[in-house]
């Protein structure tokens, strides 16, 4: 079973340098980037999403080069909601809505002329070379002789860009790069024969402005709780093939006493949020594609935003909708904090409820 770990977005190093190669402080910027990544390679439950989806808000302002992330996970239901990054210039914090839970980031003290970016595998916005042709030459050196050119130019949000397109093995990469600001508007990967492909692209700037400062200051929202050090970060991703017919228990979230006839536990692993862990378990029916899906997530807030094509299942559980689109039936259901997931595209909605009502809660573990 691939990695359960789902969290997509991570963080690239891009520093903005000067024709001397001296470091240089870049202009102030708001941008918002849309982020699409296809299914991994080989994913056999790629069957029960469409892929990832973000959209990301994004705020800097230099010296000291400071920064705001607002990365919103959308069409995931149980994933969606706002992963919060703000540095300040001396420290950095992140802050989890679904969990409401925060942490003190990694970054700290960066010296002029750093720019990060929030997306690492599509890299959008300033770059660190000083012209087109630095930045071929740099992508020249990365890998054994690629194939790397300028494949023609494109206008993006009012603004001529230059196609810088690198040929691999791996796939296509193309960098949409405003020449002037030197800013890559759009990044692309296309992977062959069925590998991963991913876009980011740039839909809205204000380039060149004052940032308000206290865009840059964290204050915890309401009844929001700091990670504990030690629980920070620890997301350990899948455990493996499982094989067994007992769901794997995971102290705070549920474990179900159910498990359909012919179907056993094939793998579990973890999703990662600011501070927490949620469990990811798949069923699968030996000798057959047959699979049903389980993943849960702490959200003392509640919910997630729901459309109208949930509708409500009025059953023994707390709070429970159903859903039905692409030949597969979901069921999302809330016990206390925690909110549950299954997915199936070969069982029944009387079979999820059976799983779902046949949960409860692990106990945490005593400090």
């Amino acid at each position: 079973m691939r990695s359960a770990s789902l969290a997509l977005i991570a963080v690239a190093l891009t520093v903005a340098c000067t024709s001397d190669r001296e470091p240089a402080t870049g202009p102030g910027f708001y941008a918002e980037v849309a982020l699409e990544a296809g299914p991994s390679p080989g994913d056999t439950l790629a069957r029960f999403g469409d892929g990832h989806r973000s959209v990301i808000r994004w705020w800097y302002a230099p010296d000291p080069a400071r920064w705001r992330w607002e990365v919103e996970t959308v069409g995931t239901v149980i994933d969606d909601g706002v992963l919060l990054t703000v540095a300040d210039g001396d420290d950095s914090w992140e802050y989890d809505e679904r969990t409401n839970v925060y942490q003190r980031g990694v970054f700290a003290d960066f010296p002029e002329g750093v720019a990060l970016s929030p997306v690492f595998s599509a890299p959008v916005g300033p770059t660190h070379a000083a012209s087109v042709e630095a930045l071929i030459a740099q992508w020249r050196e990365r890998e054994d002789d690629p194939e790397v050119t300028i494949a023609g130019a494109a206008t993006l949000l009012g603004r001529r860009t230059q196609i810088v397109e690198q040929r691999a093995p791996g796939g296509v990469t193309r960098a949409f790069v405003d020449p002037e600001r030197m800013f890559i508007m759009r990044f692309a990967v296309e992977a062959p024969d069925g590998g991963q492909s991913y876009r980011a692209e740039v839909t809205a700037l204000d380039y060149g402005i004052e940032i308000d400062a206290r865009r840059f200051t964290f204050m915890p929202p309401p009844g929001a709780r700091e990670a504990d050090a030690e629980a920070a970060g620890s997301c350990s991703g899948a455990s493996g093939p499982l094989g067994g017919a007992a769901f794997p228990a995971e102290p705070g979230f549920l474990v179900p006493a159910y498990v359909p006839p012919g179907y056993s536990i094939f793998g579990a692993g973890q999703a990662s949020g600011a501070g927490g862990c949620g469990p990811v378990a798949v069923w699968a029916l030996l000798e057959a594609a047959d699979a049903i899906l389980l993943r849960q997530r702490l959200r003392p807030g509640g919910m997630p935003r729901l459309d109208s094509s949930w509708q409500p299942v009025f059953t023994g559980l707390d709070e429970a909708y159903r859903h039905s689109a692409n030949h597969v039936l979901s069921l999302l259901w809330r016990d206390g904090d925690v909110v549950a997931l299954l997915q199936t595209d070969a069982s029944s909605i009387e079979e999820l409820v059976r799983i779902a009502e046949s949960a409860s809660l692990v106990p945490t573990r005593s400090r």
